[in-house]
């Protein structure tokens, strides 16, 4: 079986395949190859290169059209890099609080979603959303934090946070960053985040492509071990 997260972005789409317990990860970035994080992740991520061509300058009418066409390129891109065996798929649905351009990503990921349902079955396909993989992040990594209440009737509440008493609900890039240091999982790119920790908290915001990557992994091995519980 082969397990898939995808997480969706104009600029740095995601993409994690385990075959057989093989990680493949790729990013399909409009960074450019020189930039500090590609160069020192490029042992463990696979980057397709993005180059947009339209812009605000054009006409109107072809700008648009070239965009549809642009996204349409870099879909087939993705799901070239998807082979044909029998395979779960999740993908992350839309961030209601994204900043930038929505309305592009809305094309963009449209444009893929209708490229993978023709390519896979689609009882295959699961969009996830942005608070369940929070949630479902936390809870692989984090034992919950037991709360009795009640006097004559003891309650047993189980709260789901992070080792800082942070609430699942209310993860951001670097908690996921943070759980997935935390995490069991057997990746050489965890390993690589390890050692530079420090380094990449000095940013304000988690790196790209580091942060996309991180969540398509979640994704993925949300998805396998949901799966896993089922089947058992």
């Amino acid at each position: 079986m082969v397990f898939i997260g995808l997480d969706v972005s104009k600029i740095s789409t995601a993409l994690c395949i385990e075959n057989d317990n093989e990680i493949i990860l790729y990013s399909y970035t409009t960074k450019k190859e020189n930039n500090i994080w590609v160069k020192q992740t490029s042992d463990y991520i696979n980057y397709r290169f993005i180059n947009y061509k339209y812009n605000d300058e054009q006409d109107y009418s072809k700008s648009e059209l070239l965009k549809l066409d642009e996204f349409s390129k870099v879909s087939d891109l993705i799901i070239s890099d998807i082979n044909n065996d029998i395979k779960k798929i999740a993908i992350e649905g839309y961030s209601y609080n994204s900043r930038g351009p929505i309305f592009d990503l809305i094309e963009f990921t449209t444009i893929l979603k209708y490229k993978l349902i023709q390519s896979l079955d689609i009882s295959n396909i699961e969009i996830m959303s942005p608070l369940t993989l929070k949630s479902e992040c936390c809870k692989l990594v984090y034992k919950p934090r037991l709360e009795l209440k009640g006097k004559k009737v003891i309650k047993e509440i189980l709260h789901y946070e992070n080792n800082k008493g942070k609430q699942a609900t209310k993860f951001d890039k670097w908690d996921m960053f943070n759980a997935f240091i935390d995490s069991d999982l057997d990746i050489k790119l965890k390993y690589w985040c390890k050692d530079n920790e420090k380094e990449i908290a000095k940013n304000k915001e988690v790196p790209k492509p580091l942060d996309d990557i991180i969540d398509a992994i979640w994704l993925k091995e949300i998805k396998k071990r949901q799966l896993i519980r089922e089947n058992n």
